[in-house]
């Protein structure tokens, strides 16, 4: 009975933590970027905050699984305490390490999620709600990563105008998604190689990934229907 307790406790925690993750990456994709001037520090502590939210989420939707719990709170350990000291002392003596330990911690957050959608079990609502974080998870870490590439290249990126523009994160989260759905509305061109193949990538996963997730959801269902059927 009390083992049952626990399983169900944390089956719980599961869900709530994989349902607050997803709406927090639904928060940083669909609001923040859009509803916040780019350059307001309100924004900018929005998104710090949301990051921070997003990781702590992440931990605790892994939490029955020791190795990847541990990897994923590292990686957000890093992380949020690289930003609380930015906020502190300024960081300008290592360019662009917010956004690599950002693209980093959050690649590692959807690579954990990815191993538990994807490994051994029963289809459960918690792994279908990690399947479609993990979607939009891969939309902002292409959009962390396009980023990246256009502030150390010059010119990575036709169609964004110079200035303001190619730092706003809206434009990123905009051409990522753009591109991992493929719907290429040619507005931004990838140019320099890394750029083309990036958005080579993301076009791949956005086209294979919602059948590869169907296919195993459904063999994780038929699976479990055969060992009931089995054992009865």
């Amino acid at each position: 009975m009390r083992l049952r307790r626990w399983h169900d406790r944390t089956g719980a925690l599961r869900i709530g933590s994989m349902a607050l993750l997803l709406c927090l990456l639904l928060l940083d994709v669909f609001v923040v970027p859009f509803a916040l001037a780019p350059d307001s520090l309100f924004a900018r502590t929005a998104r710090a905050v949301l990051l921070s939210l997003i990781l702590l989420s992440g931990v605790a939707a892994v939490s029955d699984h020791r190795r990847e719990y541990m990897v994923v709170a590292l990686a957000a350990g890093v992380a949020i305490l690289i930003r609380c000291t930015a906020w502190l002392f300024p960081l300008d003596t290592i360019p662009g390490l917010l956004d690599v330990t950002a693209l980093l911690s959050l690649a590692i957050l959807g690579a954990v999620v990815g191993i538990n959608v994807f490994g051994t079990g029963r289809a459960t609502f918690d792994r279908i709600l990690g399947a479609v974080a993990l979607y939009i998870l891969i939309g902002v870490v292409c959009a962390e990563a396009d980023q990246l590439v256009n502030s150390h290249i010059p010119a990575a990126y036709a169609g964004i105008a110079h200035g303001s523009a190619q730092y706003d994160r809206a434009t990123w989260v905009y051409f990522s998604f753009v591109t991992l759905t493929t719907v290429g509305y040619g507005d931004i061109t990838p140019v320099a190689h890394i750029a083309r193949s990036l958005a080579i990538l993301e076009a791949l996963i956005g086209q294979l990934y919602p059948a590869i997730v169907l296919a195993r959801l459904v063999s994780l269902h038929v699976a479990a229907d055969d060992s009931k059927a089995s054992s009865s």
